[in-house]
């Protein structure tokens, strides 16, 4: 089913990288705007994960992005009038296209997230994902029932 999603960024390590990031759009969006130099609105019917695995090899390591579903139903604001009808048009899309390989590096992205304390609860703990190690890999309970 497509949707809008706001795509946003911070570029702190340098200028936007808006001619890197225009094939991409082009590529997995079925329609999009660009309505500052790091605001994008895109009409996909892709999952957000797409543009995540997409875009972040573009980005540095500063840099940040936010991608988030967008309801365009209750809107205001003053703007050019092309972007409010760019808005309103009736789209159809035909069936969604498969889903974006994940970046090459997820394992050593997702490692980096892993709590080696399997035990730690994330208060007081050594990190900011500190808890996230017992999310993904839980410890045995021995009195938990089977």
């Amino acid at each position: 089913m497509a949707k809008f999603f706001h795509i946003g960024f911070t570029f702190r390590d340098g200028p936007p990288k808006v001619v890197e990031m225009e094939p991409i759009f082009n590529r997995l969006a079925d329609d999009w705007l660009r309505y500052t130099a790091n605001n994008w609105i895109v009409w996909t019917p892709r999952p957000a994960s797409d543009y995540f695995y997409t875009l972040k090899p573009i980005l540095g390591i500063n840099d940040s992005m936010l991608i988030a579903k967008l309801d365009l139903s209750e809107r205001n604001g003053w703007l050019p009038q092309w972007m409010w009808e760019w808005m309103d048009k009736k789209r159809q899309l035909g069936p969604p296209p498969p889903p974006a390989p994940p970046p090459s590096d997820l394992g050593g992205i997702l490692a980096g997230l892993v709590d080696p304390n399997p035990y730690s609860f994330g208060i007081g703990g050594p990190g900011p994902f500190s808890g996230l190690g017992r999310l993904l890999n839980p410890p045995s309970d021995p009195n938990r029932k089977k």
